[in-house]
Formats: C-alpha cells, sequence, structure tokens
C-alpha cells in the first residue's frame, strides 16, 4: 500500500480545494474514490464538486455506497484511492491501493500528521512525501 502525504504551502491553503483538485485528477482514471471527512467539510466539498472543475462532471455522493466518488465519514472496507481530510482520525483498516494524506498549513495538526507517518511506517506502507506551492 502506498501513502502519500500532500503538504499545503504557497497557493495551496484550503483542504478542500486540494481533495477536490485530487479527486478530478484521478477520476476517470481511478473509479473508486472514497473522500473521508467531517460532515462540514464533507458539505462543502459536495458543493465544490458541483461547481469544479468548471466543464467537468464528477459523479458523487455523499454518504452513499454507489457512486464512483464517495464523500464519508469513515473509511470504507475498501477503496482504490483513500483521501483523508482528518488528521486527527484512526488509521484505517480496510484494504486500498493508495491513500492521501492532506497535510494542512497549521502547526498544530501537523504533529498529527507526523504521528501518521509514523503509524502507516510501522504498517509498512511506501511513504511519499510533496510539498504543493
Amino acid at each position: 500500500m502506498r501513502v502519500d502525504f500532500y503538504e499545503m504551502g504557497g497557493r495551496f491553503t484550503d483542504p478542500l480545494y486540494v481533495a477536490g483538485v485530487l479527486v478530478s485528477k484521478a477520476w476517470p482514471g481511478t473509479r473508486d474514490i472514497a473522500v473521508v471527512g467531517a460532515p462540514d467539510d464533507l458539505a462543502k466539498l459536495d458543493e465544490q464538486m458541483w461547481a469544479q472543475p468548471e466543464g467537468r462532471f464528477l459523479p458523487h455522493e455523499r454518504g452513499g455506497t454507489k457512486a464512483p466518488i464517495r464523500l464519508l465519514e469513515q473509511a470504507p472496507e475498501a477503496a482504490d484511492i483513500l483521501i483523508n481530510l482528518d488528521p486527527a482520525s484512526a488509521l484505517p483498516d480496510g484494504r486500498f491501493q493508495r491513500i492521501l494524506e492532506i497535510v494542512p498549513p497549521d502547526e498544530s495538526l501537523k504533529q498529527k500528521l507526523r504521528e501518521r507517518w509514523m503509524a502507516w511506517k510501522k504498517r509498512g506502507a511506501e511513504l511519499q512525501h510533496h510539498v504543493l506551492k
């Protein structure tokens, strides 16, 4: 399993925007994408995904199981890509090809992501770090 950490910086300051960009880059090449986060964040992301990217349709649903892009409060049992918006959430136990962890610019949250890095490393995941500017 591969876990990619996307550290926000520069013009990238909104985790929901970054999640939307990651989804739009993955779709339609990846047909099973789950985004996990808090209900308020998922509601905002849902609205954002209807408007952006302009000129594209991202087939998604909140809390469901049928759309190829699912916005969920808890990690599913399986997905090709799992995007995590909650640095404080427990590590999922499901089956995933890739997990994308979004690292917000908030220093207090970065410590939680450092802990997640170490936990993923202990699980034997292949770790990647990307700095967004």
